[in-house]
């Protein structure tokens, strides 16, 4: 039991970013089969013998587990590692038997998985099953019937039970861990209403996004931060869960919009930023007033009955066009959005001289852009 604990947690440690299921990877399954069978050799050497070429052991439960979690392959792997094993360690009728068994307990294995009910009972129907085809295995070696109350028979049992047990309830408490240790990761890095980056990870990316830029002008650095238009009144008037619906499909409009490069954050409530590298003013100008069009124009469904429409202002900033430095690209872009806002918001502004206004319209269902500048009144 010790040996099987043991190595189950050393493997659950190794393969914590990602559960073993059926639609794992061949690598993994292939990888996980052969732990398996390793397992599987380990209990073969610290086995029980019971006459001058038998061994008795729970070999039986590796196979279980990855059947059980993985399926065919990481099964069938194990299998052959273990049996191959048990021919090394001597090719007589014992090994031949064990052959048998094996294929049998594998085979049951299949079948048991199959079954609509829960892992719990699968994995005790498949144990029962191990000890009655070990069971009949002790009456063919030994040749009597009444073998089936012998010491070796009830030990075996209750061992292989309790044992089974304790490696499923390891297993489960295992992959719950390493699944919350996936979440928790996740979350640190991503907003989980929308399933864009979180204002951590946008620190994190600006912060090496800056260091790049300083080293390198010749490709610029742009930032839009997007704030939505009187989002209050639609928690007022639907409430907070409805707004909540909201924001997660402007979270997909935003991403929708921007280019695939493009790092898209909710920095909280209602204002997002969308970072974009090697990107002009003018071609920030353009991304944002498409995201500023797309936002205006779709419909966001709050249920089946009723949808919505909400604008959003959006202040852009660009290293070295609009700001002598890249450290200034948030501050610049946040002035900038109080800028949009203040001038009747719906629209994206910028603090570059040439180019103040750029709003999007339709003429013919065709758009088009309008650039005003100073020199175009």
């Amino acid at each position: 039991m010790m040996i099987i604990l043991a190595l189950l947690f050393i493997y659950y440690q190794f393969f914590r970013e990602e559960n073993l299921a059926p639609t794992s990877s061949i690598k993994r399954k292939f990888l996980s089969g052969l732990y398996a069978g390793m397992i599987g050799i380990f209990l073969m050497i610290y086995s029980i013998q019971i006459t001058s070429t038998t061994i008795v052991d729970l070999r039986h439960i590796p196979l279980l587990l990855v059947t059980l979690y993985g399926g065919p392959l990481p099964g069938l792997i194990a299998f052959i590692v273990i049996q191959i094993t048990r021919f090394i360690i001597g090719i007589n009728l014992s090994s031949f038997v064990s052959l048998g068994l094996l294929t049998s307990l594998y085979i049951g294995y299949l079948v048991f998985r199959e079954w609509k009910v829960g892992i719990f009972i699968k994995a005790f129907w498949m144990l029962i099953y191990s000890n009655v085809a070990f069971s009949i295995l002790i009456i063919y070696l030994l040749l009597d019937i009444k073998s089936i109350f012998s010491e070796i028979n009830v030990l075996f049992w209750i061992t292989s039970t309790v044992t089974g047990a304790m490696a499923l309830y390891t297993t489960e408490h295992l992959r719950k861990t390493n699944h919350l240790f996936k979440e928790y990761k996740k979350s640190a890095t991503i907003d989980p209403l929308t399933d864009l980056n979180n204002v951590r990870s946008f620190d994190e990316a600006l912060n090496r996004a800056i260091q790049e830029a300083s080293t390198n002008e010749k490709k610029p650095l742009s930032l839009l931060v997007i704030d939505i238009d009187h989002f209050k009144n639609v928690n007022d008037t639907y409430d907070h869960a409805a707004g909540d619906i909201v924001l997660t499909q402007f979270g997909k409009t935003l991403r929708s919009s921007a280019r695939l490069n493009d790092i898209v954050s909710r920095n909280g409530g209602e204002e997002f930023t969308i970072l974009l590298g090697d990107c002009s003013i003018r071609e920030a100008l353009q991304i944002g007033e498409r995201v500023r069009f797309m936002i205006e124009e779709n419909a966001f469904e709050i249920n089946k009955d009723v949808s919505i429409h909400i604008t959003a202002s959006i202040g852009a900033s660009t290293f070295p066009e609009t700001v002598p430095s890249p450290a200034q690209l948030y501050r610049e872009a946040d002035e900038a959005l109080y800028h949009a806002k203040r001038s009747g918001r719906n629209r994206i502004y910028s603090n570059e001289q040439t180019i103040k206004v750029y709003k999007y319209k339709k003429r013919a269902s065709c758009p088009f852009f309008i650039f005003l500048s100073n020199d175009s009144k």
